[in-house]
């Protein structure tokens, strides 16, 4: 460095000046280079694999045994329903408000000359026609053989179908595999539709701990939902898949069925909507309808050991019952027409309250001398300088940027009236500049009189709180007035 200066200075030059040596500024530019390398842990990279197969395999397991992850949340081992069954509680019983049977009326008169659809519910016949609601099928004469066991034992039949609970025939006991008789007739609910489950028919061995699958057989609903209606075809015997192929014998396990049309002689069936009566079946074949006071005179209330207790009087019963009800009924009536009304109110308030905006907005471009026709994004532009320039200001109504309702009634009013609306200028449709936003150029045509009927209402904007608060506190109050009267017939 010194021999460079010299030589600098002997040619008349000025040294160059020697940069300082920043040993800082080095080291933190080293460092901040390698942090910005990324660092690879394979301990984390572990972790996180292990924990995803860890999930994996909890998720297999669960839909593998979903029956007893069901059984462990609901303590049943299935949902109870399906999207028929939503489908009809839906649309053909109106959310459970309306059973249908009022049209029992009409296929018990005289106009009703089809002997099949005499008092049966018509709601529910078409619903059994589009496959919505259940047909009854009886399963009975059933005989199972060749079962895949090698010595007497205990043998039962289960069958599924739907999304019901699983239904169990009485127990054979010690009945040989070759050929074992159920006396039962079990009822099936099945719907005409190709969305409807199979029926499962298992037959189980019991077990001191449990119980052992033998065989299986899957039957569609709809085929026998047919085989039930035509009676030559209705005794069918089935081959049974056995569960474990080496109990499998030379000959297949089998079942035999008969299905038919329900053939209970009180006829259950088109019994319904009689909430106070009682059918029973007599010796003869026939049945007996007593009504719930006769009945309960006629056959006591007992205990478990056979001695004779005491029960309130069904006219007390009634009485209460109906009290009950017409509580119920006036307070969902007051609710349910109070949330429609104020409803229809606040849709009406809404469209008469945008209409009249809109011919304001239009009112406002006229007094300020705007050329027209005007878009919706012109005539936005326009209302937001007019409320920054009056807002805040204390300015009067019936200036350009603040019409009065006089002036707007000139807009609203047609040319005959004495309305001056631009001619150039589209209709005016509410809820357009919304509608606008969205990417929709459309929106409800506005009438002359909604500006009318916005003043109107404004008179009486201030009181709908207390309209409100008043249709609660009559809808509460019938409510606990009326419990209160329930609870005074009851003790």
């Amino acid at each position: 460095a010194a021999r460079r200066r010299a030589v600098f200075f002997l040619g008349g030059c000025a040294p160059p000046p020697i940069p300082p040596l920043d040993t800082g500024a080095s080291a933190s530019g080293g460092l901040a280079a390698m942090s910005t390398v990324p660092f690879f842990n394979p301990v984390e990279m572990v972790n996180q694999i292990v924990v995803l197969i860890v999930v994996c395999v909890v998720l297999a397991m669960m839909i593998r045994h979903w029956d007893r992850v069901m059984v462990a949340i609901t303590g049943d081992d299935r949902i109870h329903g399906t999207t028929l069954d939503c489908v009809w509680f839906t649309f053909f019983r109106c959310c459970g408000t309306c059973t249908g049977d009022w049209t029992r009326c009409l296929t018990k008169s005289w106009c009703c000359f089809c002997e099949r659809y005499r008092g049966v519910n018509l709601v529910k016949e078409i619903g059994k026609i589009m496959g919505i609601t259940t047909y009854t099928v009886e399963l009975k004469n059933i005989v199972c053989g060749d079962l895949p066991w090698e010595s007497r034992a205990d043998f039962y039949i289960c069958v599924e179908c739907a999304k019901n609970p699983p239904m169990v025939t009485s127990l054979a006991e010690e009945k040989l595999p070759k050929v074992v008789h159920f006396p039962e007739v079990i009822t099936l609910r099945l719907r005409w539709s190709p969305f409807e489950g199979r029926v499962k028919i298992t037959v189980k061995e019991l077990n001191l701990f449990g119980s052992t699958d033998l065989c299986q057989v899957q039957i569609p609903a709809m085929s026998i939902i047919e085989w039930a209606s035509r009676p030559p075809e209705r005794m069918k015997r089935f081959e049974m898949k056995p569960h474990d192929l080496s109990m499998a014998g030379e000959s297949p396990p089998w079942i035999l069925l008969e299905f038919g049309q329900p053939a209970d002689e009180r006829e259950l069936d088109n019994f319904h909507g009689q909430v106070d009566t009682v059918r029973t079946s007599t010796r003869q074949g026939h049945y007996r309808d007593l009504l719930m006071t006769q009945f309960k005179h006629e056959y006591t209330l007992l205990d478990n050991t056979g001695h004779a207790l005491q029960e309130p009087l069904e006219d007390d019963l009634q009485s209460i019952e109906c009290r009950a009800y017409l509580v119920n009924m006036v307070h969902y009536a007051l609710l349910c027409w109070g949330a429609f009304l104020l409803l229809a109110f606040g849709v009406v308030r809404m469209y008469v309250g945008a209409c009249y905006r809109r011919f304001r907005f239009v009112t406002m471009a006229y007094m300020n001398n705007a050329t027209f026709p005007m878009s919706n994004f012109e005539l936005r532009s326009l209302v937001d300088r007019c409320r920054d320039r009056v807002e805040g200001a204390g300015l009067k109504s019936g200036v350009p940027c603040k019409p009065s309702y006089a002036q707007v009634m000139g807009m609203c009013k047609a040319d005959d009236e004495g309305g001056h609306f631009p001619k150039e200028q589209p209709p005016v449709l509410a809820f357009e500049g919304i509608m606008a936003r969205t990417g929709w150029d459309t929106g409800l045509p506005c009438r002359r009189w909604t500006c009318e009927l916005n003043r109107f209402f404004w008179k009486y904007d201030e009181y709908i709180p207390i309209v409100v608060l008043a249709w609660l506190l009559i809808v509460f109050g019938i409510r606990i007035c009326g419990n209160t009267m329930v609870r005074a017939k009851k003790y």
